[in-house]
């Protein structure tokens, strides 16, 4: 295909951060920088989807000048760093969670779209462990950080075995995505990343079959099913493999420039 081809054909593609844009050790490969640089210059539209806030992503953003990105799992979308949509917990099925919470021992860490916040003073030892995982530590500590700030997400911790707690519909207003051995994601019941990816595909007229989403975990996997075509890196999960479109190399071994030249994009 020749590169005028390309432009004509021009595509929506979104990445997850972890275990995707970044390699095991948290780094960009050459590859990957290379391939995004060629993506942008034959006219393509690149957008950022992960699980992190805004603040926990802030510094890929700004290191892979990215000007779209969707964050805490869909709950804000920003194209060409304006805010265009937004879905935040519902503040009373919250204060319900809340109490669950607090009964049972399970820590819970705030997200704002630019903050994270601990509501437990003294963190266990798996926490510290899950968050170290996404190349941050264990928050500040503020206990009534909800209640004067708008979440788009929050952070529970608790076992496979501890799920019967949250996830046997005691609260249909929210989504439980697991993200760690202890780490589970609370979003809006109706938020993920494919809804907003594809909203905001939508609003700059892109079709559904001209999107493209490369991911790794389980919150990648509506996005993958949903988009015109679904990259999983293999470093995947088996679920996640199982229903791409196509997978690719893992993140350390440059699965997304590969991916993308058998695309035929670069």
């Amino acid at each position: 295909m020749k590169v005028g081809e390309k432009q004509m054909n021009k595509k929506m593609i979104f990445f997850d951060i972890d275990g995707t844009l970044l390699n095991e050790n948290k780094e960009v490969l050459a590859s990957t920088r290379d391939a995004l640089k060629t993506l942008k210059n034959n006219g393509h539209e690149l957008a950022i989807a992960t699980g992190r806030n805004l603040f926990l992503a802030q510094k890929v953003i700004e290191e892979l000048d990215f000007n779209s990105y969707i964050v805490c799992n869909g709950a804000a979308g920003y194209y060409h760093h304006e805010l265009v949509f937004e879905n935040s917990l519902d503040p009373g099925a919250y204060e319900e969670l809340l109490q669950v919470a607090d009964l049972q021992g399970h820590q819970i860490v705030y997200q704002s779209a630019d903050l994270l916040r601990s509501r437990d003073e003294v963190s266990k030892k798996s926490i510290e462990e899950a968050m170290n995982s996404i190349d941050f530590g264990v928050p500040d500590y503020d206990r009534e950080f909800y209640q004067s700030n708008k979440l788009y997400q929050s952070l529970i911790f608790y076992s496979e075995l501890e799920k019967k707690h949250y996830e046997q519909g005691q609260f249909p207003k929210f989504r439980f995505v697991r993200w760690h051995d202890v780490g589970v994601d609370i979003l809006p019941y109706d938020g993920s990343k494919a809804n907003t990816a594809l909203k905001i595909a939508e609003m700059q007229g892109f079709s559904v079959e001209d999107t493209i989403a490369f991911g790794d975990g389980l919150n990648d996997l509506e996005l993958l099913t949903m988009v015109g075509t679904g990259v999983a890196m293999g470093n995947a999960v088996e679920p996640v493999k199982s229903q791409a479109t196509y997978v690719t190399d893992n993140c350390n071994e440059d699965g997304i420039a590969k991916a993308l030249t058998k695309l035929d994009l670069i």
